[in-house]
């Protein structure tokens, strides 16, 4: 006859091995977004993200580029954000590290600490070529 205690110790293990199971699973079955051009990326929603950026439709907008290097950000890699969710503030930032093969791995969304790097190009542009004409700060013509 077993007692409380074993039940429990039993029942505790059998609890454990199934949250491990499934702390596996959920692992194996997530997948790292990598591409090789952040900005069609961010621009054309290619990956799942919290924010909703932009505004849709007709109506132009600005994107906002900060490239990451190591010396100050751990890694290489470019953040980009979107004007109509800054307000009075910074916004928050999808980031982006490049990994050695050249491509770009998604990390996460987050504010930026420094924003003196900000480069700024209209999505017209990029939408009617494919490329921006990055520059310095923010934005004069709104």
């Amino acid at each position: 006859m077993r007692s409380n205690a074993t039940d429990a110790l039993a029942r505790t293990v059998g609890l454990i091995a199934g949250v491990a199971g499934l702390a596996s699973f959920a692992g194996a079955g997530a997948t790292t977004f990598t591409t090789a051009d952040p900005l069609k990326a961010f621009v054309r929603e290619e990956y799942p993200w919290n924010e909703d950026y932009f505004i849709h439709g007709n109506e132009d907008t600005f994107i906002f580029r900060c490239r990451l290097s190591r010396k100050e950000n751990a890694f290489d890699g470019v953040a980009l954000s979107e004007i109509s969710i800054w307000g009075n503030r910074s916004g928050p930032w999808e980031i982006f590290r490049k990994r050695s093969d050249g491509r770009f791995e998604y990390v996460e969304t987050r504010p930026l600490g420094d924003t003196s790097c900000l480069e700024s190009c209209r999505t017209k542009e990029y939408l009617a070529s494919g490329h921006c004409t990055w520059r310095r700060g923010w934005p004069r013509d709104k």
